[in-house]
């Protein structure tokens, strides 16, 4: 059953527009503290930087922090008006699509089901199938084969596995696919019938190279795989109808339907980055082709089901996106790429930056311990309390902005918490990340695992690890404010306290994301396997 994704009533809008303005005040509030503070009337001015040299990391995070919230409140309200529905496509009966499935080593019955869905697809002008096997275990080789044969379909093969996925699929269309349009879906993400009749007349704006629809997570049993649905959630349902309406929709990757001359123009994906589909995305930017976002969950498909899959995957996206951010940034700046545009795409690839931002958030006020503190010590205290309520703020955007996207999934409070938790313990991931793309290390691609298996405490160590110094810090803080000689050394160390106490209990609760956390396949029976053969033969 399709979903479409709502609107939001004009009650969420007004919230959105407050915490703008609370954010624009917090924003002007620090600029001109920091750069130019009067201590006193009688005093000159000095600057925080001077006197406070941490200064100097705190204070380019909390801004960057601030203008993504103010970017993330622009999309919540550009992307809440509806888009005007397109022109229907000619000739549709002429217009057969190619299905593109790019497999290596998968479990059989996750492709299975793609292939089953994929051969319910409507459309007049029809469809091909085409399984791109990159297989390199013997049973899995023989698994493509059985399906290949199972569900007729063609399957190609490659004698080198140059480029990994990417080069998998610029393989085929270059030596095999010749249909004008096709589709890619990963091996686990499964269409409905209606995708192609939903997503196609897109097409009928000779500008629009590329479709995109969500990625839709049917699986929420666990903590790990209800944080990841959410997080998705709010990229695909709060964020991407903005980007489109600014021509700066990124290719995802998957569950999107493309023009093959557009692909063919700007020669198919590169391979430096391992998210090769947003850099094409970036490219047919510049060449003329835009994308186009159909707000309809049309594809199912699975969340990884333990952290280590979950931190392989995130590890890979981020490398992969401040790669680009990397090596294009002359590009981006003085390319063929209008200021909506270029803000769309600094955020797309800069966001991952979040975890070098929530790392300096725990850092800084420890070393302001030993070295001094930042500028926060000429804040007044009504303003210090507004820091802290500017998180409780920031966990209820998460909150209100998926709030009636879809009737059958209801948001609540502790779904937030649990989303900014994730983000935070994911901190060390996005670092280590972001570390090796400035010195060039980039992430080839690596496929995220579809089977269960359990997390131990190991792979979330260096949370609890940190974690356990905050709490330590808290207790440290708290004991210098009772012994404070001054209210300046008072109002520094007992933020510090409070701080420190709030990121033992964000890290602590990495704890949530341990566990066997199983997966539940849905398989294909012969008989539906059947019918959907049946059904695309008539077509």
């Amino acid at each position: 059953m399709i979903k479409k994704i709502r609107s939001q009533e004009r009650k969420y809008l007004i919230y959105y527009v407050v915490f703008a303005l609370i954010g624009f005040v917090l924003m002007t509030y620090y600029l001109s503290n920091t750069l130019i503070h009067f201590t006193t009337s009688q005093q000159f001015p000095i600057s925080s930087f001077s006197r406070f040299p941490l200064t100097y990391i705190i204070f380019p995070v909390e801004f960057f922090s601030f203008i993504l919230s103010i970017y993330f409140v622009y999309n919540l309200i550009r992307g809440n008006t509806k888009m005007p529905e397109p022109e229907p496509l000619s000739k549709k009966e002429y217009s057969t699509v190619a299905i593109v499935i790019p497999v290596y080593n998968e479990p059989m019955d996750i492709v299975r089901r793609t292939l089953q869905a994929c051969l319910k697809l409507r459309w007049a002008g029809g469809t091909k199938i085409y399984l791109l096997d990159d297989s390199t275990v013997e049973q899995d080789i023989k698994n493509m084969d059985q399906l290949s044969k199972d569900f007729k379909v063609a399957i190609i093969r490659r004698k080198e596995r140059t480029g990994y996925k990417a080069g998998n699929i610029n393989h085929a269309m270059k030596q095999h696919i010749k249909e004008k349009y096709f589709c890619i879906f990963d091996a686990d993400q499964a269409p409905e019938p209606e995708f192609l009749e939903e997503t196609m007349d897109y097409f009928s704006d000779p500008k629009i190279g590329f479709v995109q629809t969500p990625q839709y997570f049917i699986n929420d049993t666990n903590p790990i795989e209800r944080a990841q649905k959410l997080g998705t959630n709010i990229f695909f349902q709060t964020q991407c109808q903005s980007k489109a309406k600014d021509l700066a929709m990124p290719f995802c990757g998957t569950n999107v339907v493309v023009k093959a001359e557009a692909f063919k123009f700007v020669n198919g994906f590169s391979y430096y980055t391992s998210t090769e589909d947003i850099e094409l995305g970036l490219r047919m930017n510049e060449a003329g082709f835009f994308g186009a976002y159909a707000p309809k969950i049309l594809v199912k498909g699975y969340a990884p089901s333990y952290f280590g899959a979950y931190a392989s995957q995130q590890y890979r996206w981020a490398n992969g996106n401040l790669a680009i951010l990397r090596e294009s940034w002359k590009n981006i700046l003085f390319g063929r790429f209008s200021f909506r545009q270029q803000i769309h795409i600094f955020f797309t690839t800069g966001w991952w930056l979040i975890g070098i931002v929530s790392l300096i958030y725990i850092i800084v006020p420890i070393l302001s311990l030993f070295l001094g503190g930042t500028h926060h010590t000429w804040l007044p205290s009504w303003m210090l309390g507004l820091l802290f309520f500017n998180v409780a703020l920031g966990v209820m955007m998460i909150y209100t902005s998926l709030k009636q996207r879809d009737d059958a999934d209801k948001i609540t409070l502790a779904d937030a918490f649990l989303q900014y938790s994730l983000i935070t313990n994911s901190m060390f991931i996005y670092t280590k990340a972001a570390i090796n793309a400035v010195f060039k290390k980039y992430l080839g691609f690596v496929r995220t695992s579809k089977t269960s298996q359990k997390t131990s405490i190991r792979d979330i160590k260096w949370n609890l690890l940190l974690a356990l110094i905050c709490f330590g810090v808290s207790i440290f803080a708290l004991y210098k404010s009772m012994i404070s000689g001054s209210v300046e050394q008072l109002r520094t160390h007992l933020p510090i306290s409070l701080w420190m106490l709030f990121y033992t209990i964000i890290l602590g609760s990495s704890l949530f994301f341990v566990g066997e956390n199983p997966v539940a396949v849905p398989l294909a029976t012969s008989k539906t396997a059947k019918s959907g053969i049946a059904r695309r033969r008539a077509a």
